[in-house]
Protein backbone atom coordinates (compact mmCIF):
# COMPACT_ATOMS: atom_id res chain seq x y z
CA UNK A 1 0.00 0.00 0.00
CA UNK A 2 1.43 3.28 -1.01
CA UNK A 3 1.21 6.24 1.30
CA UNK A 4 0.05 9.60 0.11
CA UNK A 5 3.48 11.08 0.67
CA UNK A 6 5.11 8.43 -1.51
CA UNK A 7 2.57 8.58 -4.37
CA UNK A 8 4.31 10.15 -7.35
CA UNK A 9 1.00 11.43 -8.69
CA UNK A 10 0.50 13.45 -5.53
CA UNK A 11 3.82 15.35 -5.86
CA UNK A 12 3.59 19.05 -6.87
CA UNK A 13 5.01 19.93 -10.30
CA UNK A 14 8.56 21.23 -10.23
CA UNK A 15 9.70 24.51 -11.91
CA UNK A 16 13.18 25.18 -13.18
CA UNK A 17 14.67 28.67 -13.65
CA UNK A 18 17.28 29.40 -16.33
CA UNK A 19 19.31 32.57 -15.87
CA UNK A 20 19.60 33.94 -19.41
CA UNK A 21 21.14 37.22 -18.44
CA UNK A 22 24.20 37.88 -20.54
CA UNK A 23 26.01 39.71 -17.77
CA UNK A 24 26.88 37.90 -14.59
CA UNK A 25 25.15 39.88 -11.77
CA UNK A 26 27.89 38.94 -9.33
CA UNK A 27 31.00 39.74 -11.38
CA UNK A 28 29.55 42.21 -13.92
CA UNK A 29 31.37 40.39 -16.74
CA UNK A 30 29.91 39.11 -19.99
CA UNK A 31 29.22 35.40 -19.77
CA UNK A 32 31.06 33.18 -22.28
CA UNK A 33 27.85 31.70 -23.66
CA UNK A 34 26.46 35.19 -24.23
CA UNK A 35 29.61 36.16 -26.11
CA UNK A 36 29.26 33.08 -28.34
CA UNK A 37 25.58 33.85 -29.00
CA UNK A 38 26.43 37.41 -29.93
CA UNK A 39 29.00 36.20 -32.47
CA UNK A 40 26.56 33.73 -34.01
CA UNK A 41 23.75 36.27 -33.94
CA UNK A 42 25.90 38.80 -35.82
CA UNK A 43 26.40 36.28 -38.59
CA UNK A 44 22.70 35.50 -38.81
CA UNK A 45 21.62 39.14 -38.51
CA UNK A 46 20.08 40.16 -35.18
CA UNK A 47 17.24 42.63 -35.27
CA UNK A 48 17.49 46.10 -33.74
CA UNK A 49 15.52 45.24 -30.61
CA UNK A 50 17.91 42.39 -29.71
CA UNK A 51 20.97 44.63 -30.19
CA UNK A 52 19.44 47.31 -27.99
CA UNK A 53 18.59 44.68 -25.37
CA UNK A 54 22.18 43.44 -25.35
CA UNK A 55 23.47 46.96 -24.89
CA UNK A 56 21.03 47.60 -22.04
CA UNK A 57 22.41 44.53 -20.26
CA UNK A 58 25.81 46.23 -20.32
CA UNK A 59 24.37 49.46 -18.96
CA UNK A 60 24.85 51.42 -22.22
CA UNK A 61 22.11 53.72 -23.51
CA UNK A 62 21.91 53.83 -27.31
CA UNK A 63 19.43 56.30 -28.85
CA UNK A 64 17.01 54.99 -31.45
CA UNK A 65 18.17 57.75 -33.84
CA UNK A 66 21.94 58.17 -33.88
CA UNK A 67 21.99 60.65 -36.78
CA UNK A 68 22.74 63.52 -34.42
CA UNK A 69 25.97 62.01 -33.12
CA UNK A 70 28.10 63.68 -35.81
CA UNK A 71 26.51 67.06 -35.08
CA UNK A 72 27.30 66.60 -31.41
CA UNK A 73 30.91 65.78 -32.15
CA UNK A 74 31.21 68.80 -34.46
CA UNK A 75 29.69 71.05 -31.81
CA UNK A 76 32.27 69.80 -29.34
CA UNK A 77 34.95 71.65 -31.33
CA UNK A 78 34.45 75.29 -30.26
CA UNK A 79 34.23 77.66 -33.22
CA UNK A 80 36.44 75.53 -35.45
CA UNK A 81 39.51 76.45 -33.38
CA UNK A 82 42.81 75.53 -34.99
CA UNK A 83 44.64 72.53 -33.53
CA UNK A 84 47.54 72.97 -31.15
CA UNK A 85 50.88 73.79 -32.83
CA UNK A 86 53.12 70.80 -33.31
CA UNK A 87 50.26 68.31 -33.30
CA UNK A 88 49.51 65.92 -36.13
CA UNK A 89 46.28 67.81 -36.87
CA UNK A 90 48.25 71.07 -37.14
CA UNK A 91 50.63 69.43 -39.61
CA UNK A 92 47.72 68.21 -41.74
CA UNK A 93 46.16 71.69 -41.63
CA UNK A 94 49.44 73.25 -42.76
CA UNK A 95 49.63 70.79 -45.66
CA UNK A 96 46.06 71.60 -46.65
CA UNK A 97 46.76 75.33 -46.63
CA UNK A 98 49.88 74.82 -48.73
CA UNK A 99 47.98 72.70 -51.26
CA UNK A 100 45.21 75.31 -51.46
CA UNK A 101 47.78 78.07 -52.09
CA UNK A 102 49.52 76.01 -54.77
CA UNK A 103 46.19 75.27 -56.47
CA UNK A 104 45.20 78.96 -56.41
CA UNK A 105 48.55 79.89 -57.99
CA UNK A 106 48.11 77.16 -60.60
CA UNK A 107 44.65 78.46 -61.52
CA UNK A 108 46.00 81.99 -61.92
CA UNK A 109 48.80 80.77 -64.18
CA UNK A 110 46.35 78.67 -66.19
CA UNK A 111 44.01 81.65 -66.64
CA UNK A 112 46.88 83.85 -67.81
CA UNK A 113 48.11 81.20 -70.22
CA UNK A 114 44.60 80.76 -71.63
CA UNK A 115 44.20 84.51 -72.14
CA UNK A 116 47.65 84.72 -73.72
CA UNK A 117 46.85 81.84 -76.07
CA UNK A 118 43.54 83.44 -77.09
CA UNK A 119 45.25 86.78 -77.75
CA UNK A 120 47.97 85.05 -79.75
CA UNK A 121 45.36 83.35 -81.95
CA UNK A 122 43.61 86.67 -82.60
CA UNK A 123 46.90 88.37 -83.50
CA UNK A 124 47.76 85.65 -86.00
CA UNK A 125 44.40 86.11 -87.72
CA UNK A 126 44.83 89.89 -87.89
CA UNK A 127 48.37 89.52 -89.24
CA UNK A 128 46.93 87.39 -92.06
CA UNK A 129 44.26 90.05 -92.73
CA UNK A 130 46.62 93.07 -92.71
CA UNK A 131 47.44 92.88 -96.45
CA UNK A 132 43.72 92.72 -97.24
CA UNK A 133 43.04 95.67 -94.94
CA UNK A 134 45.78 97.66 -96.69
CA UNK A 135 44.14 97.00 -100.05
CA UNK A 136 40.77 98.03 -98.66
CA UNK A 137 42.24 101.31 -97.38
CA UNK A 138 43.77 102.08 -100.78
CA UNK A 139 40.41 101.39 -102.38
CA UNK A 140 38.75 103.77 -99.92
CA UNK A 141 41.27 106.53 -100.72
CA UNK A 142 40.59 106.06 -104.43
CA UNK A 143 36.82 106.20 -103.93
CA UNK A 144 36.28 102.61 -105.02
CA UNK A 145 34.55 101.57 -101.80
CA UNK A 146 30.86 102.37 -101.95
CA UNK A 147 27.46 100.78 -101.68
CA UNK A 148 27.25 97.22 -100.32
CA UNK A 149 31.02 96.82 -100.45
CA UNK A 150 31.47 99.76 -98.10
CA UNK A 151 28.97 98.19 -95.67
CA UNK A 152 30.98 94.94 -95.65
CA UNK A 153 34.21 96.84 -95.00
CA UNK A 154 32.65 98.63 -92.04
CA UNK A 155 31.40 95.31 -90.65
CA UNK A 156 34.92 93.87 -90.92
CA UNK A 157 36.41 96.79 -89.00
CA UNK A 158 33.64 96.56 -86.39
CA UNK A 159 34.35 92.85 -85.95
CA UNK A 160 38.03 93.59 -85.36
CA UNK A 161 37.11 96.24 -82.80
CA UNK A 162 34.91 93.75 -80.92
CA UNK A 163 37.89 91.44 -80.35
CA UNK A 164 40.01 94.38 -79.17
CA UNK A 165 41.88 95.17 -82.40
CA UNK A 166 42.30 98.88 -83.09
CA UNK A 167 43.42 100.63 -86.26
CA UNK A 168 45.50 103.72 -85.54
CA UNK A 169 47.67 106.34 -87.21
CA UNK A 170 46.51 109.74 -88.39
CA UNK A 171 48.05 112.90 -89.79
CA UNK A 172 49.00 115.27 -86.98
CA UNK A 173 49.87 112.56 -84.45
CA UNK A 174 53.10 113.03 -82.54
CA UNK A 175 55.65 110.58 -83.79
CA UNK A 176 56.31 107.73 -81.36
CA UNK A 177 58.94 105.16 -82.39
CA UNK A 178 57.11 102.53 -80.33
CA UNK A 179 53.96 103.00 -82.44
CA UNK A 180 55.20 104.33 -85.78
CA UNK A 181 57.68 103.29 -88.41
CA UNK A 182 59.08 106.32 -90.18
CA UNK A 183 59.48 105.61 -93.90
CA UNK A 184 60.09 109.29 -94.77
CA UNK A 185 61.41 112.30 -92.90
CA UNK A 186 61.62 115.98 -93.81
CA UNK A 187 62.36 119.16 -91.91
CA UNK A 188 59.61 121.69 -91.26
CA UNK A 189 59.21 125.05 -89.59
CA UNK A 190 55.56 124.26 -88.79
CA UNK A 191 56.23 121.65 -86.12
CA UNK A 192 57.98 121.78 -82.76
CA UNK A 193 58.14 118.01 -82.24
CA UNK A 194 58.39 115.14 -84.72
CA UNK A 195 54.92 114.92 -86.24
CA UNK A 196 53.18 112.55 -88.66
CA UNK A 197 52.29 114.36 -91.88
CA UNK A 198 51.50 111.29 -94.01
CA UNK A 199 50.07 107.84 -93.23
CA UNK A 200 51.18 105.32 -95.80
CA UNK A 201 49.81 102.28 -93.97
CA UNK A 202 47.81 102.43 -90.73
CA UNK A 203 48.93 100.48 -87.70
CA UNK A 204 47.02 97.79 -85.80
CA UNK A 205 47.25 97.01 -82.11
CA UNK A 206 45.42 94.97 -79.51
CA UNK A 207 45.71 96.51 -76.11
CA UNK A 208 49.40 97.19 -75.51
CA UNK A 209 50.56 94.78 -78.18
CA UNK A 210 51.48 96.21 -81.55
CA UNK A 211 50.43 93.92 -84.39
CA UNK A 212 51.82 96.17 -87.11
CA UNK A 213 53.34 99.60 -86.54
CA UNK A 214 51.87 102.46 -88.54
CA UNK A 215 54.09 103.34 -91.51
CA UNK A 216 54.25 107.07 -91.78
CA UNK A 217 56.08 110.14 -93.04
CA UNK A 218 57.44 112.38 -90.34
CA UNK A 219 58.22 116.07 -90.23
CA UNK A 220 61.14 117.08 -88.01
CA UNK A 221 61.47 120.58 -86.51
CA UNK A 222 64.35 122.57 -87.93
CA UNK A 223 67.18 123.42 -85.59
Amino acid sequence: MTTEGNDPSSEEPRFTFHDKRRVDPDTGELRPEADAESASGAGEGQDTEEVLADASDLGVDIPADASSLNDTEAAAEPGGAEPAPGSEAAAHLADLKRINAEYAAYRMRADRERERAAAGGTIKVVEALVPVLDEVRLAQENGDVSGPFEAHVNKLLDALAKVGVEQYGAVGDEFDPRLHEALMQQPSDDVEVPTVFMVMQPGYRMGDRIIRAARVGVQQPED
